[in-house]
């Protein structure tokens, strides 16, 4: 009576799963295929935020390279220090130094400083793409000169000179607060890159306006197959509470990481 009341079970379990697959079949439902997730970097108010040693300088910055015919790679701002031994690379020149020292550059060592989701050091605006220190000289990376980072003189970052990190635009420096997601919508697994079962993360640079409406979409690293437009089509859609620089809502750059997963 057991093993016959077991059988029925049995029989009824895979009658009800087949039903369920010919629905599916037949209706055309698709289980979720696609399981997005994002990271979103914010920039700044600016491309790097303004702060310096000095605070009364209006010129702080500093660049550097080492002639490669590539741009500078994105990366994050090396550590802060106010002397520096040795000065930053992406790529470094000699494989097996004597004496291995931190790179840094010269700034305020208490300096706050947007943390990218990339683990390696560059510039903080450059190119998602192979390793490169830049076309500047004299070390460093970017496209200045002077064992800093960035396309100004100097130590430091950014386009002055002299030491401490300068942003792209002057008038920044206060209290400032980062955008705020208020509502996303997810992007579609498109049916080619499902087919092929691509998987992978889209890198979109962006920037949030004073409305909080996301503009200037572009793509910094792609998948391909569909998925960089399904990926920038969703993004255009989100809103933020703007960022704030002394209550004021400010334009701000961000970079968004779209992640495409097969479940």
């Amino acid at each position: 009576m057991h093993n016959t009341r077991a059988r029925s079970n049995l029989v009824s379990g895979v009658l009800h799963g087949a039903a369920i697959a010919v629905v599916l079949l037949v209706t055309g439902v698709k289980p979720p295929a696609v399981a997005p997730r994002e990271h979103i970097t914010f920039l700044t108010p600016a491309d790097v935020l303004k702060y310096d040693v000095a605070p009364e300088r209006e010129h702080a910055g500093g660049g550097g390279g080492d002639r490669s015919p590539l741009p500078a790679s994105a990366g994050n701002l090396p550590k802060r220090a106010l002397r520096q031994f040795v000065a930053p690379m992406v790529k470094a020149l000699n494989e097996n130094p004597v004496l291995t020292m931190e790179p840094t550059i010269v700034a305020n060592p208490e300096l706050a400083i947007p943390v990218l989701n990339i683990a390696q050091i560059g510039v903080p605006n450059g190119p998602v793409g192979p390793p490169s220190n830049g076309q500047g000289k004299n070390g460093g990376i970017g496209n200045g000169d002077g064992g800093g980072v960035g396309d100004g003189r100097g130590p430091g970052a950014g386009p002055g000179d002299g030491g401490g990190v300068a942003s792209a635009r002057a008038g920044l420096k206060g209290a400032l607060t980062q955008p705020v997601l208020l509502s996303k919508s997810d992007p579609e697994y498109s049916e080619e890159a499902r087919k092929a079962k691509v998987q992978g993360s889209v890198m979109i640079r962006a920037e949030i306006d004073a409305r909080g409406q996301i503009q200037n979409i572009s793509i910094a690293r792609g998948l391909g197959m569909g998925l960089d437009e399904s990926a920038a089509e969703a993004v255009k859609k989100w809103r933020f509470r703007p960022g704030t620089v002394n209550g004021r809502p400010v334009v701000t750059s961000a970079l968004i990481e779209v992640s495409f997963r097969l479940l």
